[in-house]
């Protein structure tokens, strides 16, 4: 699934299936880029109701489009996508969404997650990780916490 609509002008919109959820114009932004469709729709829930204007990506190559359109605020990277390997978009994001928070939600194991978190350290990025089945208390948490960072 790979959605960004826009809704009433200058208003970022949230669009999970056939639901979408208008923002402030100033809303932080949310990428969540996951090939599971059930996932993708889960996390863009949780972060369209934590005030985030969400797009999804279930590839790298609309993930990497997005980015290049504009940078996030949050990034939650599944590294494993459909064979392809999601440790790739962390230089991605580090060339066009430096700021952005990235949590790593996946299912890989945790030698990769924390291998992960080392490159992302490296890219001077700020990383976190969620290992599937995701905590979605925790996701809210970490993005609230965003969030404020955020609006400071």
């Amino acid at each position: 699934m790979d959605a960004r609509e826009t809704g009433p002008a200058a208003l970022p919109a949230t669009r999970v299936a056939d639901t979408t959820i208008a923002q402030p114009a100033l809303a932080p932004t949310f990428l969540v880029i996951d090939d599971d469709p059930v996932q993708s729709m889960t996390m863009a829930r949780v972060g369209g109701k934590a005030g985030y204007a969400v797009t999804t990506a279930a590839t790298l190559e609309n993930a990497i489009a997005e980015i290049k359109q504009h940078p996030f605020d949050c990034i939650t990277l599944d590294l494993l996508l459909g064979g392809q390997n999601g440790m790739v978009m962390l230089g991605e994001i580090a060339k066009y969404s430096p700021g952005a928070m990235v949590i790593v939600v996946s299912g890989a194991s945790p030698a990769v997650r924390e291998s992960t978190l080392r490159i992302a350290t490296d890219l001077h990025l700020d990383s976190a990780e969620l290992p599937k089945p995701v905590n979605f208390s925790d996701l809210r948490l970490l993005l609230a916490d965003r969030k404020a960072a955020c609006a400071s």
